[in-house]
């Protein structure tokens, strides 16, 4: 391929990755227990971001969308308009209310968008009819299931911590307890960011790894590399960037406007996703960690008796409902407008 076309390539994919960025919430936990400032976190953040692509985003082997059409190849400008789709709406969605946004509804919701609407524009093989709807329910039972287990992870951990921390004897003792939780969430959340960092760039350069042009290699003096490397660095990159751009905002939302953190009810919380997600992962579901996330953080307000701020957790959850249409709309008009040009 010309080295102009790859070189646009790159660019859309580090604008996903911007996006994508951009609605990280990963370190909001610790920013909402007073461990990380928001400069340090999206700092802390947006490194993890670029080791954690560039060491595991590799063996991601991901074919964006294929399941849910029953295993038909998506066309390149399909995988394009159900990327560039999904940068829009995290975009509006981060810039505008800083809403966590989960990457998981925006790619279904583009993909059911680009696959349904595609006969429309004269493509054929395509339609309502490839759609495999037991994907789709199972996708959305993940999603309605998944939060509801997260609570009562994160309220079940939290309610033995507060049983815990009830026979330490004296002030100094439970400070103690707090110091501990707040290192042990603080090393927490880095190493779930190396593995967000290596899944979430998939989702933005996967296109191009799978190509012919980045399965070579090249040197940098006498060490010799993988050109997958390109993409997965330019990724990284994107997501730091948008962290430290966009993120912010995000981060202020999950750790100042849901609910009041301590250090132990915020790694309570943290401990809750990490299981809920591994095992969504464990048996290929794609559950939303943002989703799981705000119910967990949900839990220890309710069992530590904290005022949860429920107009935020309105405005989230109808933004969670508004994201698969949303999506799917962005989609179809961004193929569209793809096929009118080419």
């Amino acid at each position: 391929m010309e080295l102009y076309l790859l070189l646009v390539l790159l660019i859309i994919c580090f604008i996903v990755a911007f996006a994508i960025g951009s609605n990280d919430e990963t370190m909001s936990p610790a920013v909402g227990a007073r461990i990380f400032s928001i400069r340090l976190a999206v700092i802390i953040g947006g490194i993890i971001n670029i080791i954690g692509a560039i060491s595991l985003g590799g063996g991601v082997s991901e074919k964006v969308g294929s399941d849910l059409v029953s295993g038909i190849s998506l066309t390149t400008s399909m995988v394009f308009a159900i990327l560039i789709s999904m940068a829009i709406w995290l975009l509006l969605a981060s810039a505008t209310k800083g809403l966590p946004i989960s990457t998981t509804q925006c790619i279904v919701g583009s993909v059911l968008g680009v696959a349904i609407g595609a006969p429309l524009l004269g493509i054929d093989g395509w339609g309502i009819s490839v759609i495999d709807w037991f994907i789709v329910i199972e996708i959305f039972a993940g999603w309605i299931i998944s939060p509801i287990i997260g609570f009562l992870i994160a309220g079940f951990v939290f309610a033995t911590v507060r049983r815990i921390q009830k026979r330490a004897s004296g002030l100094e003792a439970r400070e103690k307890q707090e110091r501990i939780a707040a290192y042990g969430l603080a090393l927490f959340l880095i190493f779930t960011g190396l593995s967000r960092g290596g899944n979430d760039v998939a989702n933005a350069v996967s296109p191009l790894i799978a190509m012919e042009d980045f399965q070579g290699t090249f040197s940098i003096g006498s060490v010799t590399v993988g050109t997958f490397i390109i993409p997965l660095f330019v990724g990284g990159l994107g997501m730091a960037i948008g962290l430290a751009v966009v993120g912010r905002k995000v981060i202020k939302t999950l750790s100042t406007e849901v609910v009041t953190l301590s250090p132990s009810s915020a790694l309570s919380a943290s401990v809750s996703v990490s299981l809920v997600m591994f095992v969504g992962t464990y048996f290929g579901l794609p559950l939303s960690g943002t989703h799981v996330l705000v119910a967990a953080l949900i839990a220890v307000g309710w069992v530590s008796q904290e005022p949860v701020h429920k107009k935020q957790v309105k405005s989230i959850i109808i933004s969670w409902i508004a994201t698969v249409p949303i999506s799917a709309l962005f989609g179809f008009f961004i193929l569209l407008f793809t096929n009118m040009v080419v």
